[in-house]
């Protein structure tokens, strides 16, 4: 027989919860809040950072699997004011599982690392950082079946589970689709060394559609190999979402760096969507003839350089550029002329730990926005003819390994008798000031001894701080530098409303360039600018 009594007082002692988890409740109901616990649906501190952990639901043992760490802001977005932190990776509950490296760096919040399974069995991956942490499992695929696919995709296919690419090349042909479901593994069989990988060569259309708790993984089947590349010719659109491209690159050399490219785009339009294409051979991306390319919150690192695109659109947004290491052309992104009518956008994002120029840019009209670009080798940024429009950035101790003794962050370049143009709005631009070097901040640079030519910097509501602000190199003209409601570091320079004052960062020796109370930079703007303090950080909104 049923307690009716019981049965009250139980739902009476769970009203509270209950409401709590439909939203029900009010102040008056629930009563005062319990001390250190707002009222509320939730006692969980809104203000507080988050962590994310983007890494595969499962695993083969001597398979690396990427594990990519975020830390968040309130809002969600990756919190690009942390500069540098070190994540540690350990496992729970499971005593026979080793991991191959414990360490994630991340650069502005975000990092990731390539990290080899040992062991057997499922496993909880933990990773902790800044007082943060978060946990994901991994299930052991060993004794779950691996289809082989070669050849010719002779139908619409889709695929999950395990696959792997063998015998040769493997082609999807015009008017088919490979569609890719959660979690889908693909293995590629590698080469050691050499540009001849296998390939995939995409006629048709890809669409990978990891999620955040499971995403696509495209890889060599073996460790220490490489598999080619991914090539895309005047295909149809392709989605890559939640997915991570590593291990690539053993394909034919080709452009700035002489190495074989990941993706090779040619007349394509591909989407990516938290994506992460790491860890390759050669460069990230070649991408030419009329291709049109999105990438929302994506990660390029660890490769030689990465994406070189020429007649190729760009939208770069809310994405990460990190440790592109080689010894010659190891830009972040390369950047050639498009063709009539489109865009280069390059937005929120963040490139860092370069070893070459952050933005090569040749010929190109290129908008660079809200990002950070730090820790390159050489410049920042370089412009060759074209318009390149830098507004909203944090340009910050780059030239770290200058190859002569004047060295500078934004460097303009013209072609004979060609003009170029640098607009610079509401920057922050720090230099490194090494003993012995002559930072310069900006320059007009006459790299291929030409006789005729103009370079023009319109720069306005920012900070420049650096040994030599600006140099001009001849026929260049000083005329053509037009600096106005600037802080020239030290320097008095003639124009509108300029200072020369100490910005008063709130700690520049750890990176943090925000103004201080007092400081001479704050509501010192021109007056139709929208954001009231000079360089990139604005007191009232950041």
């Amino acid at each position: 027989m049923v307690d009716m009594h019981a049965g009250v007082i139980l739902f009476v002692r769970l009203l509270p919860l209950l409401l709590l988890l439909t939203g029900g409740a009010d102040q008056e109901l629930l009563g005062p809040a319990a001390p250190g616990l707002s009222a509320g649906p939730s006692a969980v501190d809104a203000n507080a950072p988050g962590l994310r952990l983007l890494v595969r639901d499962s695993y083969l043992p001597h398979v690396p699997v990427l594990v990519r760490l975020e830390i968040t802001r309130p809002d969600g977005r990756v919190d690009r004011d942390i500069w540098d932190a070190n994540a540690v990776l350990s496992v729970v509950g499971n005593p026979s599982i080793r991991l191959s490296t414990d360490r994630v760096d991340l650069y502005n919040g975000l990092g990731s690392a390539l990290v080899t399974v040992t062991g057997s069995g499922d496993f909880t991956l933990q990773a902790r950082v800044n007082g943060l942490e978060k946990t994901a499992t991994l299930a052991d695929w060993s004794k779950r079946p691996v289809r082989t696919a070669s050849g010719i995709l002779r139908q619409s296919q889709t695929w999950s589970g395990a696959y792997q690419i063998k015998g040769g090349d493997f082609t999807i042909p015009a008017g088919l689709t490979l569609t890719l479901e959660p979690g889908t593994l693909v293995l590629i069989d590698g080469v050691a060394s050499g540009t001849n990988g296998i390939d995939i060569d995409v006629q048709g259309s890809i669409q990978s559609l990891g999620t955040a708790s499971s995403p696509v993984t495209f890889t060599a089947s073996a460790a220490g190999r490489n598999w080619g590349e991914l090539r895309f010719t005047k295909a149809r659109p392709s989605v890559f979402r939640y997915t991570e491209i590593t291990r690539a690159g053993r394909s034919p050399t080709v452009g700035h760096s002489n190495s074989g490219p990941a993706f090779r785009v040619s007349g394509s339009a591909l989407t990516f969507e938290q994506a992460s294409l790491t860890d390759h051979a050669g460069k990230i991306m070649q991408a030419t003839s009329g291709s049109e390319l999105v990438f929302t919150g994506t990660l390029f690192a660890r490769a030689i350089m990465g994406p070189e695109i020429m007649g190729t659109s760009l939208l770069f947004e809310n994405s990460w550029i990190t440790d592109m290491r080689s010894r010659d052309d190891a830009d972040g992104i390369y950047v050639h002329t498009q063709l009539a009518g489109q865009t280069c956008t390059f937005i929120g994002s963040v490139i860092a730990g370069v070893d070459d120029d952050g933005v090569d840019t040749l010929g190109s009209d290129m908008l660079i926005e809200d990002s950070i670009i730090r820790g390159c080798k050489d410049k920042a940024v370089s412009v060759f003819g074209g318009k390149t429009t830098i507004r909203r950035c944090l340009v910050v101790g780059n030239n770290l390994a200058p190859e002569d003794t004047t060295v500078a962050s934004i460097v303009a370049k013209s072609q004979e008798g060609r003009t170029t143009i640098v607009d610079i709005d509401h920057m922050t631009l720090v230099t490194t000031r090494m003993p012995g070097i002559i930072d310069t901040g900006l320059q007009s640079h006459n790299k291929y001894g030409v006789k005729t030519g103009t370079i023009v910097f319109n720069v306005t509501n920012s900070i420049v701080d650096a040994t030599q602000p600006v140099s001009v190199q001849s026929p260049y003209r000083i005329t053509d530098i037009h600096i106005n409601y600037c802080n020239v570091v030290g320097t008095p320079w003639l124009g509108i409303g300029n200072l020369s004052a100490d910005p008063q960062f709130v700690d520049a020796v750890h990176h943090d360039y925000r103004l201080r109370a007092g400081s001479p930079c704050l509501g010192r703007a021109a007056p139709e600018s929208p954001w009231r303090d000079l360089g990139y950080y604005q007191s009232a909104s950041d």
